[in-house]
């Protein structure tokens, strides 16, 4: 019975590095935030033109982003991209936030999603 308790005196301190390592563990391997997408053959026609003329600018790493309430009226229309950046997740959030932001004072109700092709 003493050596039961004396091994969980001892043991106790080291149980919460345990518990610790687990919780960091998982953020650490947490999955990235995926913005939402939109595939490059949905988009309309204006915005599809614009994304063809930016790609050669984007790179490896440049993400752009669009939101959309009409497929006709362009004052309906956002394409933002974000180019000069070190990471895409980087750039996928500073289009993000730039779309955001234009699609409150425009006053559109779809969605920002960044463009795949």
């Amino acid at each position: 019975m003493w050596l039961i308790i004396g091994f969980m005196r001892h043991a106790m301190p080291y149980s919460w590095l345990i518990v610790l390592f687990s919780l960091l563990s998982r953020a650490v391997l947490a999955e990235p935030y995926v913005y939402p997408g939109v595939p490059l053959r949905d988009l309309p026609n204006a915005l599809h033109e614009a994304y063809i003329r930016e790609r050669p600018n984007l790179g490896e790493i440049g993400r752009c982003v669009v939101a959309f309430d009409s497929t006709v009226v362009q004052e309906k229309m956002i394409f933002t991209c974000s180019i000069y950046v070190k990471m895409s997740a980087v750039a996928e959030r500073k289009a993000m936030e730039r779309c955001e932001g234009m699609r409150e004072t425009r006053g559109i109700k779809g969605p920002c999603r960044v463009v795949n092709d």
